[in-house]
């Protein structure tokens, strides 16, 4: 218990050194400022942190719009490409036989050992079948025109020509549905016209990635697959494709694609992209090729350097298909995005430049602008605040001088004097310490006022007191009592001691002349009456005072100039 309350204790008396310590005014008015500006700028922090989410918040749906609006937009193209791959697998499970079909097979077995040729329905209402001899699908090694399948393939892919001639062709990207064979012909819904254009046509079909990778062996899941195609330095040359096998009873048939030209993948996303200074929006393969940019053009320089590539790549090579994310590099805000029907990558691109001029960036630069000016008000205020704290400290140190000294000899006053001769005497009393008391007064200054008057008098005064306060110890206290009657007070000095003390004040004001006007030199002297506490075994400083003073009379009595410390 007693432990506790003595640790309660030295925590009462660290509060109140910390109390004492904040009573001056300048600390407080330092520490309220401070306060204040520390609390200003942790609610600008706080507004910076909430609006830096608003802006990747922002900057996330801005891209999840355009990823949302491309996903839609390749889900229905891919319905379609499916659609068709359905249509053609039905129609060759259950072949129809026209008079139409029957006369272009007939045709075909006329014309396939042609090095071109073409099967014409009724143009109207279906598309052609454009196709290659026999003697190059024999020189093809993906090639096989086998004699069992062939017709029923042929009259598969005249009934598709009629859906994809009736099917809609206002598409928001623009692009070719075909069908390429194995067997040496294909169907497409941009058809050539009947010339040796078919040949190069169908060559740079079956030689394409896109075809090839619909082989069993590189497509064992026989799953869509998509390619990006590209001439470097040719963005007009560029292709992506979506492609599909077509399989029927074990055997690979060909397949079925689409091809989006980069043009109309350029043309989307600067459509979708609303805001001048919402950024650069790039569609990106699975390789991390561009392949096209909300801008108009591509940039010549690459947006990103190697190691920014591998940085995106080793984010998203982690993530599934629809996940979201972002980065920082440099001054730029990058948000990603993996499309859901599309095998590659939207990246948007928002630089320190374009933030600044979109609204986020004018907010922030307003919310700086306001806390730099509350800033330079508070210092302001602090200044001035600190400077009418610092005049109205000075003059209350003056007052309060005033209030406790002299003001001719800048020793205590008399009130000032007795209230600390009292507190220096219980202090005495209680450590059981001598006391003692001097009691001093200037010798006829009354004459010197009278014949030099007291302007002189003041001058005699002033070197008095400045005489006695350098006979002094730091511990011990003088005032001026009277007209030229001074106290001091003497703490754990006997009566012996002070009695040196006052001689060593006597001689040394009595062995100096002082110049009161020229020509004129006067030499002062004091008397001193002495008394101690241990003499009377008395503390009372008022009674003390009173047998120094007593003292001081008869030191007056005997001739003056002397010191006296018995009655």
């Amino acid at each position: 218990m007693i432990a506790v309350s003595g640790r309660v204790s030295v925590f009462g008396k660290a509060i109140q050194r910390v109390i004492s310590r904040l009573k001056s005014p300048k600390k407080v008015v330092n520490l309220c400022f401070i306060f204040v500006f520390f609390c200003s700028t942790l609610l600008t922090w706080r507004e910076a942190v909430v609006l830096e989410g608003a802006y990747v918040a922002g900057q996330r749906n801005s891209l999840d719009n355009v990823a949302t609006l491309l996903d839609r937009q390749l889900q229905h193209n891919i319905d379609n490409l499916l659609f068709y791959r359905n249509a053609m697998l039905y129609a060759l499970q259950s072949p129809i036989s026209t008079d139409r079909t029957r006369k272009s097979l007939a045709d075909f077995d006329i014309f396939r050992s042609q090095p071109f040729w073409q099967l014409r329905l009724d143009l109207n209402r279906s598309l052609p079948l454009s196709g290659v001899s026999d003697e190059f699908v024999a020189s093809g090694p993906l090639l096989d025109r086998d004699e069992k399948t062939i017709h029923t393939e042929l009259g598969s892919a005249l009934e598709l020509s009629y859906i994809m001639r009736l099917s809609d062709r206002s598409r928001t990207l623009p692009q070719r549905v075909f069908y390429a064979s194995r067997s040496g012909f294909f169907l497409t819904s941009t058809p050539p016209p009947n010339d040796s254009k078919i040949v190069s046509l169908y060559q740079r079909l079956v030689v394409q990635p896109y075809f090839s990778s619909q082989a069993p062996q590189n497509n064992p899941n026989r799953s869509l697959k998509w390619t990006h195609t590209f001439e470097a330095g040719r963005s007009a040359g560029q292709l992506v494709t979506a492609a599909v096998p077509l399989d029927y009873n074990g055997r690979w048939y060909g397949v079925l694609a689409l091809d989006y030209p980069v043009e109309s993948l350029h043309g989307f996303l600067q459509h979708a992209k609303y805001d001048d200074h919402a950024g650069t929006v790039l569609l990106y393969d699975n390789e991390l090729n561009p392949i096209a940019s909300s801008v108009e053009i591509l940039p010549k320089q690459p947006l990103f350097t190697a190691p920014e590539l591998a940085q995106i790549a080793s984010v998203v090579t982690a993530a599934k298909q629809g996940d979201r994310g972002e980065l920082r590099m440099d001054s730029r805000f990058i948000t990603w995005a993996k499309l859901n029907n599309y095998d590659g990558l939207l990246v948007k691109v928002h630089t320190l430049e374009e933030g600044v001029q979109g609204e986020f960036g004018r907010i922030s630069i307003v919310l700086s602008v306001l806390w730099m000016l509350f800033t330079l008000m508070l210092f302001v205020s602090w200044v001035v605040i600190r400077r009418l704290v610092n005049n109205m400290f000075s003059l209350q140190q003056t007052l309060t001088w005033r209030a406790n000294y002299d003001t001719l000899t800048r020793l205590y006053n008399r009130g000032a004097f007795f209230e600390l001769a009292r507190k220096l005497s219980q202090r005495c009393q209680q450590q059981s310490q001598p006391f003692s008391v001097i009691q001093m007064d200037l010798d006829l200054f009354k004459s010197i006022n009278d014949r030099f008057g007291h302007s002189s008098g003041d001058k005699v005064l002033t070197h008095a007191s400045m005489l006695l306060s350098g006979a002094l110890r730091k511990s011990d206290i003088a005032g001026r009592v009277g007209g030229e009657e001074f106290c001091i007070v003497l703490p754990d000095t006997t009566l012996e001691e002070a009695t040196k003390v006052a001689e060593r004040i006597r001689v040394c004001i009595n062995s100096q002349e002082l110049l009161l006007k020229p020509g004129k030199m006067v030499q002062i002297s004091a008397s001193f009456g002495v008394s101690s506490a241990f003499e009377f075994n008395d503390y009372d400083f008022e009674r003390l005072q009173i047998y120094a003073d007593h003292r001081l009379y008869n030191a007056k009595l005997n001739g003056r100039n002397q010191v006296c410390n018995h009655d």
